[in-house]
Protein backbone atom coordinates (compact mmCIF):
# COMPACT_ATOMS: atom_id res chain seq x y z
CA UNK A 1 0.00 0.00 0.00
CA UNK A 2 2.60 3.05 0.89
CA UNK A 3 4.07 2.55 -2.93
CA UNK A 4 0.34 3.29 -4.26
CA UNK A 5 1.25 6.36 -5.69
CA UNK A 6 4.50 5.66 -7.56
CA UNK A 7 2.12 3.02 -9.01
CA UNK A 8 -0.01 5.84 -10.03
CA UNK A 9 3.47 7.20 -11.40
CA UNK A 10 4.01 4.21 -13.48
CA UNK A 11 0.95 4.44 -14.89
CA UNK A 12 1.84 7.53 -16.22
CA UNK A 13 -0.19 10.10 -13.42
CA UNK A 14 1.76 13.70 -13.71
CA UNK A 15 -0.51 16.19 -12.61
CA UNK A 16 -2.52 16.00 -9.65
CA UNK A 17 -0.64 13.11 -8.06
CA UNK A 18 -0.96 14.28 -4.44
CA UNK A 19 -4.53 14.48 -4.83
CA UNK A 20 -4.98 11.10 -6.81
CA UNK A 21 -2.92 9.50 -3.56
CA UNK A 22 -5.21 11.07 -1.38
CA UNK A 23 -8.59 9.52 -3.05
CA UNK A 24 -6.92 5.98 -2.98
CA UNK A 25 -6.07 5.88 0.32
CA UNK A 26 -9.27 7.71 1.36
CA UNK A 27 -11.47 5.38 -0.91
CA UNK A 28 -10.71 2.25 0.75
CA UNK A 29 -12.08 3.47 5.03
CA UNK A 30 -14.96 5.35 3.42
CA UNK A 31 -16.61 2.43 1.96
CA UNK A 32 -15.34 0.00 5.01
CA UNK A 33 -16.56 2.21 7.48
CA UNK A 34 -20.01 1.08 6.16
CA UNK A 35 -19.74 -2.08 4.90
CA UNK A 36 -17.54 -3.95 7.86
CA UNK A 37 -20.80 -4.06 10.29
CA UNK A 38 -22.85 -4.88 7.44
CA UNK A 39 -20.46 -7.95 6.83
CA UNK A 40 -20.46 -8.77 10.64
CA UNK A 41 -24.41 -9.04 10.50
CA UNK A 42 -24.14 -11.63 8.08
CA UNK A 43 -21.26 -13.50 9.99
CA UNK A 44 -23.87 -13.48 12.49
CA UNK A 45 -26.64 -14.91 10.60
CA UNK A 46 -24.19 -17.32 7.99
CA UNK A 47 -20.92 -18.34 10.12
CA UNK A 48 -17.54 -16.42 10.16
CA UNK A 49 -16.15 -18.34 8.32
CA UNK A 50 -17.93 -18.22 5.45
CA UNK A 51 -17.59 -14.55 5.30
CA UNK A 52 -13.69 -14.81 6.17
CA UNK A 53 -13.32 -16.75 3.54
CA UNK A 54 -15.60 -14.23 0.81
CA UNK A 55 -13.53 -11.21 2.25
CA UNK A 56 -10.39 -13.22 1.38
CA UNK A 57 -11.20 -14.50 -2.13
CA UNK A 58 -12.36 -10.60 -2.62
CA UNK A 59 -9.65 -9.06 -1.82
CA UNK A 60 -7.06 -11.12 -3.81
CA UNK A 61 -9.13 -10.55 -6.43
CA UNK A 62 -8.94 -7.09 -6.18
CA UNK A 63 -5.16 -7.05 -6.06
CA UNK A 64 -5.39 -9.32 -9.16
CA UNK A 65 -7.67 -6.24 -10.93
CA UNK A 66 -5.72 -3.49 -9.19
CA UNK A 67 -2.40 -4.85 -11.52
CA UNK A 68 -4.27 -4.54 -14.32
CA UNK A 69 -5.36 -0.83 -14.30
CA UNK A 70 -3.99 2.23 -16.45
CA UNK A 71 -5.75 5.00 -14.68
CA UNK A 72 -6.17 6.65 -11.70
CA UNK A 73 -9.97 6.18 -11.24
CA UNK A 74 -9.79 2.43 -11.85
CA UNK A 75 -7.59 2.51 -8.63
CA UNK A 76 -10.08 4.86 -6.63
CA UNK A 77 -12.75 2.66 -8.03
CA UNK A 78 -11.09 -0.88 -7.02
CA UNK A 79 -10.09 0.51 -3.63
CA UNK A 80 -13.57 1.73 -2.90
CA UNK A 81 -14.67 -2.07 -3.57
CA UNK A 82 -11.47 -3.06 -1.79
CA UNK A 83 -13.47 -1.34 1.46
CA UNK A 84 -16.63 -1.97 0.21
CA UNK A 85 -16.04 -6.45 0.16
CA UNK A 86 -13.19 -7.03 2.61
CA UNK A 87 -13.48 -7.85 6.18
CA UNK A 88 -10.93 -10.66 6.09
CA UNK A 89 -9.55 -9.15 9.91
CA UNK A 90 -12.20 -8.66 11.62
CA UNK A 91 -14.01 -11.56 10.56
CA UNK A 92 -11.03 -13.30 12.04
CA UNK A 93 -11.70 -12.27 14.95
CA UNK A 94 -14.89 -12.70 15.60
CA UNK A 95 -14.33 -16.74 14.20
CA UNK A 96 -11.76 -16.92 16.59
CA UNK A 97 -13.42 -15.05 19.50
CA UNK A 98 -16.80 -17.73 18.85
CA UNK A 99 -14.80 -20.93 18.48
CA UNK A 100 -12.20 -20.24 21.14
CA UNK A 101 -12.43 -21.28 24.81
CA UNK A 102 -13.42 -18.32 26.40
CA UNK A 103 -11.07 -18.48 29.28
CA UNK A 104 -8.10 -18.05 26.59
CA UNK A 105 -10.11 -16.30 23.88
CA UNK A 106 -9.14 -12.18 24.89
CA UNK A 107 -5.25 -13.92 24.40
CA UNK A 108 -6.30 -15.29 21.25
CA UNK A 109 -7.85 -12.85 19.24
CA UNK A 110 -4.52 -10.47 20.66
CA UNK A 111 -2.49 -13.17 19.30
CA UNK A 112 -4.35 -12.52 15.97
CA UNK A 113 -3.70 -8.73 16.10
CA UNK A 114 0.06 -9.04 16.87
CA UNK A 115 0.02 -11.25 13.76
CA UNK A 116 -1.83 -8.41 11.82
CA UNK A 117 0.24 -5.51 13.23
CA UNK A 118 3.47 -7.70 12.34
CA UNK A 119 2.33 -7.90 8.78
CA UNK A 120 1.49 -4.43 8.64
CA UNK A 121 5.27 -3.99 9.51
CA UNK A 122 7.16 -6.51 7.50
CA UNK A 123 4.48 -6.15 4.67
CA UNK A 124 5.66 -2.34 3.22
CA UNK A 125 9.45 -4.11 3.06
CA UNK A 126 8.94 -7.24 1.30
CA UNK A 127 6.66 -5.12 -0.96
CA UNK A 128 9.61 -2.84 -2.12
CA UNK A 129 11.38 -6.27 -2.34
CA UNK A 130 8.81 -7.46 -4.95
CA UNK A 131 8.13 -4.21 -6.56
CA UNK A 132 11.92 -4.35 -7.45
CA UNK A 133 12.01 -7.36 -8.51
CA UNK A 134 8.94 -7.63 -10.05
CA UNK A 135 7.84 -4.44 -10.61
CA UNK A 136 4.28 -2.76 -9.31
CA UNK A 137 2.30 -4.98 -11.62
CA UNK A 138 4.16 -8.15 -10.54
CA UNK A 139 3.82 -7.49 -6.76
CA UNK A 140 0.25 -6.78 -6.71
CA UNK A 141 -0.02 -10.12 -8.81
CA UNK A 142 1.98 -12.05 -5.62
CA UNK A 143 0.27 -9.95 -3.23
CA UNK A 144 -3.27 -11.29 -4.49
CA UNK A 145 -2.07 -15.13 -4.60
CA UNK A 146 -0.64 -14.35 -1.28
CA UNK A 147 -4.37 -13.43 -0.02
CA UNK A 148 -6.10 -16.27 -1.79
CA UNK A 149 -3.54 -18.70 -0.62
CA UNK A 150 -4.29 -17.51 3.21
CA UNK A 151 -7.77 -17.69 2.09
CA UNK A 152 -7.62 -21.90 1.29
CA UNK A 153 -5.61 -22.34 4.27
CA UNK A 154 -8.68 -20.92 6.39
CA UNK A 155 -11.17 -22.88 3.96
CA UNK A 156 -8.81 -26.43 4.49
CA UNK A 157 -7.87 -26.03 8.08
CA UNK A 158 -10.01 -23.83 10.45
CA UNK A 159 -13.00 -25.47 11.57
CA UNK A 160 -16.00 -23.58 13.30
CA UNK A 161 -17.43 -25.43 16.15
CA UNK A 162 -19.76 -22.40 17.19
CA UNK A 163 -22.15 -22.08 14.45
CA UNK A 164 -24.66 -19.12 14.67
CA UNK A 165 -27.80 -19.29 16.33
CA UNK A 166 -31.34 -19.54 13.16
CA UNK A 167 -33.26 -18.43 16.00
CA UNK A 168 -31.99 -15.05 16.59
CA UNK A 169 -34.29 -12.45 16.22
CA UNK A 170 -33.34 -10.53 12.77
CA UNK A 171 -32.68 -6.71 12.95
CA UNK A 172 -31.82 -4.05 10.63
CA UNK A 173 -28.18 -2.35 10.70
CA UNK A 174 -29.49 0.71 11.95
CA UNK A 175 -31.34 -1.22 14.95
CA UNK A 176 -27.34 -3.06 15.70
CA UNK A 177 -25.95 0.20 15.43
CA UNK A 178 -28.48 2.19 17.85
CA UNK A 179 -28.16 -1.02 20.09
CA UNK A 180 -24.53 -0.60 20.10
CA UNK A 181 -25.11 3.41 21.21
CA UNK A 182 -27.18 2.30 23.81
CA UNK A 183 -25.09 -0.06 25.04
CA UNK A 184 -22.27 1.30 27.60
CA UNK A 185 -20.01 -1.60 26.78
CA UNK A 186 -19.89 -1.41 23.14
CA UNK A 187 -20.06 2.16 23.32
CA UNK A 188 -16.90 2.47 25.33
CA UNK A 189 -14.91 0.07 23.15
CA UNK A 190 -16.14 2.03 19.77
CA UNK A 191 -14.94 5.57 21.83
CA UNK A 192 -11.68 3.73 22.32
CA UNK A 193 -11.03 2.10 19.46
CA UNK A 194 -12.09 5.75 17.46
CA UNK A 195 -9.28 7.14 19.53
CA UNK A 196 -7.02 4.82 18.78
CA UNK A 197 -7.30 5.07 14.76
CA UNK A 198 -6.83 9.15 15.39
CA UNK A 199 -3.02 8.66 16.42
CA UNK A 200 -1.63 7.45 13.60
CA UNK A 201 -3.87 8.90 11.07
CA UNK A 202 -2.96 12.60 12.30
CA UNK A 203 0.71 12.23 13.16
CA UNK A 204 1.75 10.16 9.63
CA UNK A 205 1.12 12.80 7.16
CA UNK A 206 3.31 15.14 9.24
CA UNK A 207 5.69 12.45 10.72
CA UNK A 208 8.61 13.05 7.79
CA UNK A 209 8.39 16.78 7.98
CA UNK A 210 8.53 17.42 11.72
CA UNK A 211 11.41 14.84 11.90
CA UNK A 212 13.05 17.08 8.73
CA UNK A 213 12.71 19.95 11.09
CA UNK A 214 14.17 18.09 14.19
CA UNK A 215 17.42 16.84 12.65
CA UNK A 216 17.67 18.28 9.23
CA UNK A 217 19.61 15.92 7.53
CA UNK A 218 17.59 12.25 9.07
CA UNK A 219 18.53 9.66 6.77
CA UNK A 220 15.20 8.45 4.49
CA UNK A 221 15.84 4.84 6.21
CA UNK A 222 15.95 6.27 9.82
CA UNK A 223 12.41 8.09 8.85
CA UNK A 224 11.24 4.84 8.02
CA UNK A 225 12.07 3.21 11.15
CA UNK A 226 10.57 5.84 13.30
CA UNK A 227 7.24 5.51 11.49
CA UNK A 228 7.33 1.34 12.11
CA UNK A 229 7.92 2.18 15.97
CA UNK A 230 4.21 2.19 17.45
CA UNK A 231 3.60 -1.04 15.16
CA UNK A 232 6.82 -2.48 16.23
CA UNK A 233 5.77 -1.73 20.25
CA UNK A 234 2.19 -3.16 19.32
CA UNK A 235 4.09 -6.74 18.33
CA UNK A 236 5.90 -6.61 21.70
CA UNK A 237 2.92 -5.66 23.76
CA UNK A 238 -0.18 -6.67 22.49
CA UNK A 239 -0.12 -10.20 23.83
CA UNK A 240 1.37 -8.79 27.27
CA UNK A 241 -1.36 -5.73 27.61
CA UNK A 242 -4.17 -8.43 27.25
CA UNK A 243 -3.25 -10.80 30.16
CA UNK A 244 -2.48 -7.72 32.05
CA UNK A 245 -6.74 -7.30 31.33
CA UNK A 246 -7.11 -10.58 32.82
CA UNK A 247 -5.50 -10.61 35.84
CA UNK A 248 -6.89 -6.62 36.90
CA UNK A 249 -9.49 -5.51 34.67
CA UNK A 250 -9.75 -4.58 30.72
CA UNK A 251 -10.93 -1.30 31.72
CA UNK A 252 -7.20 -0.99 33.55
CA UNK A 253 -5.91 -1.30 30.56
CA UNK A 254 -7.97 0.70 28.61
CA UNK A 255 -7.17 3.41 30.42
CA UNK A 256 -3.25 3.28 31.10
CA UNK A 257 -3.53 3.21 27.05
CA UNK A 258 -5.63 6.58 26.90
CA UNK A 259 -3.66 8.16 29.54
CA UNK A 260 -0.35 7.26 28.73
CA UNK A 261 -0.81 8.19 25.16
CA UNK A 262 -2.32 11.50 26.34
CA UNK A 263 0.83 12.45 28.68
CA UNK A 264 3.25 11.08 25.81
CA UNK A 265 1.64 13.13 22.68
CA UNK A 266 1.87 15.91 25.14
CA UNK A 267 5.24 15.69 25.54
CA UNK A 268 6.17 14.97 21.98
CA UNK A 269 5.59 18.71 21.69
CA UNK A 270 8.13 19.99 23.14
CA UNK A 271 10.98 17.19 22.30
CA UNK A 272 13.53 18.61 19.47
CA UNK A 273 16.27 16.06 19.94
CA UNK A 274 15.62 12.89 17.46
CA UNK A 275 16.67 10.21 19.45
CA UNK A 276 14.23 11.35 22.86
CA UNK A 277 11.74 11.96 20.41
CA UNK A 278 12.09 8.17 18.77
CA UNK A 279 12.11 6.93 22.43
CA UNK A 280 9.00 8.90 23.49
CA UNK A 281 7.02 7.77 19.86
CA UNK A 282 8.09 4.12 20.45
CA UNK A 283 6.60 4.67 24.59
CA UNK A 284 3.26 5.83 23.05
CA UNK A 285 3.38 3.37 20.74
CA UNK A 286 3.51 0.72 24.00
CA UNK A 287 0.50 2.57 25.76
CA UNK A 288 -1.28 2.77 22.36
CA UNK A 289 -0.90 -1.02 22.06
CA UNK A 290 -3.33 -1.45 25.59
CA UNK A 291 -6.43 -0.16 23.42
CA UNK A 292 -7.49 -2.68 20.84
CA UNK A 293 -6.17 -5.79 22.25
CA UNK A 294 -7.95 -4.90 25.61
CA UNK A 295 -11.21 -3.61 23.33
CA UNK A 296 -11.22 -6.82 21.52
CA UNK A 297 -11.20 -8.56 25.10
CA UNK A 298 -13.55 -6.99 26.19
CA UNK A 299 -16.26 -8.16 22.95
CA UNK A 300 -15.06 -11.25 23.85
CA UNK A 301 -15.68 -11.43 27.38
CA UNK A 302 -18.65 -9.08 28.11
CA UNK A 303 -20.85 -9.12 24.70
CA UNK A 304 -22.96 -12.46 23.40
CA UNK A 305 -21.36 -14.52 21.18
CA UNK A 306 -23.88 -14.02 18.76
CA UNK A 307 -23.54 -10.53 18.55
CA UNK A 308 -19.59 -10.92 18.49
CA UNK A 309 -19.20 -10.28 14.33
CA UNK A 310 -21.38 -7.16 14.25
CA UNK A 311 -19.63 -5.57 17.84
CA UNK A 312 -16.06 -6.45 15.77
CA UNK A 313 -17.71 -5.04 12.47
CA UNK A 314 -18.32 -1.85 14.61
CA UNK A 315 -15.65 -1.94 16.60
CA UNK A 316 -13.43 -1.64 12.84
CA UNK A 317 -15.51 1.22 11.58
CA UNK A 318 -14.67 3.21 14.65
CA UNK A 319 -11.15 2.99 13.92
CA UNK A 320 -11.84 3.93 10.52
CA UNK A 321 -13.92 6.90 11.28
CA UNK A 322 -10.91 8.15 13.40
CA UNK A 323 -8.82 7.32 11.15
CA UNK A 324 -10.72 9.21 8.23
CA UNK A 325 -11.27 12.47 10.65
CA UNK A 326 -7.61 12.62 12.23
CA UNK A 327 -5.76 13.64 8.56
CA UNK A 328 -8.56 16.11 7.60
CA UNK A 329 -8.06 17.70 11.46
CA UNK A 330 -4.25 17.59 11.23
CA UNK A 331 -4.01 19.29 7.91
CA UNK A 332 -5.98 22.13 9.34
CA UNK A 333 -4.13 22.50 12.83
CA UNK A 334 -0.63 22.15 11.37
CA UNK A 335 -1.07 24.39 8.72
CA UNK A 336 -2.80 26.77 11.47
CA UNK A 337 -0.25 26.56 14.00
CA UNK A 338 2.41 24.82 13.24
CA UNK A 339 3.56 20.98 12.68
CA UNK A 340 4.82 20.20 16.62
CA UNK A 341 0.72 21.58 17.41
CA UNK A 342 -0.45 18.24 15.39
CA UNK A 343 0.59 16.85 19.43
CA UNK A 344 -1.24 19.43 21.20
CA UNK A 345 -3.77 18.10 19.46
CA UNK A 346 -3.87 14.35 19.79
CA UNK A 347 -2.89 14.91 23.62
CA UNK A 348 -6.27 17.14 23.87
CA UNK A 349 -8.38 13.92 22.35
CA UNK A 350 -7.20 11.06 24.54
CA UNK A 351 -7.88 13.62 27.56
CA UNK A 352 -11.23 14.15 26.29
CA UNK A 353 -11.66 10.35 25.14
CA UNK A 354 -10.04 8.82 28.69
CA UNK A 355 -12.68 11.60 31.01
CA UNK A 356 -15.64 10.53 28.49
CA UNK A 357 -14.65 6.79 28.74
CA UNK A 358 -14.61 6.60 32.67
CA UNK A 359 -17.83 7.72 32.48
CA UNK A 360 -19.49 5.41 30.41
CA UNK A 361 -17.72 2.64 32.53
CA UNK A 362 -19.24 3.40 35.66
CA UNK A 363 -22.51 2.93 34.24
CA UNK A 364 -21.45 -0.90 32.88
CA UNK A 365 -24.26 -3.61 34.07
CA UNK A 366 -22.25 -5.77 36.90
CA UNK A 367 -20.42 -8.97 35.01
CA UNK A 368 -22.84 -11.34 36.66
CA UNK A 369 -26.24 -10.82 35.06
CA UNK A 370 -28.69 -12.58 33.72
CA UNK A 371 -29.46 -13.69 30.56
CA UNK A 372 -32.00 -10.73 30.12
CA UNK A 373 -29.67 -8.43 31.50
CA UNK A 374 -26.91 -9.84 29.38
CA UNK A 375 -29.30 -9.54 26.39
CA UNK A 376 -30.27 -5.73 27.46
CA UNK A 377 -26.43 -5.02 27.55
CA UNK A 378 -25.15 -7.00 24.36
CA UNK A 379 -27.95 -6.19 22.08
CA UNK A 380 -29.64 -9.32 21.71
CA UNK A 381 -32.46 -8.33 23.35
CA UNK A 382 -35.43 -10.65 21.79
CA UNK A 383 -38.62 -8.67 21.48
CA UNK A 384 -42.10 -10.63 22.17
CA UNK A 385 -45.41 -9.55 20.99
CA UNK A 386 -47.95 -9.53 23.71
Amino acid sequence: MPFLPLFLQDIGVKHNLLRWSGLIFAAHPVAAMFAQPAWGKLGDKYGRKTMVIRAGFCLGCIYFAMSLCTSPWQLVLLRFINGALTGFIPGSYALIATNTPQKIAPRAVATAQTASATGMIIGPAIGGLLAHIFGYHGSMRISGAAVLFATLLVWLLVQETHKPSTAEEQTSLLQDFLVALHSPILRSVMLAVALYGTFAAAINPILALHLKQLSGTAPIWLTGVIFSLPGLAFTFSAYLWTTFGERNDHRIAVNIGLAGTFVLAFLLYFIHNLWIFAAAYFAAGLCLAAITPSASAIICTRVNADFHGRAYGLQQSAGMLGALIAPLASGFVGTAFGIPSVFIMISSLFMAGFIAINIIFKRWPLPVASTAEEAAYTGTRTRRCS
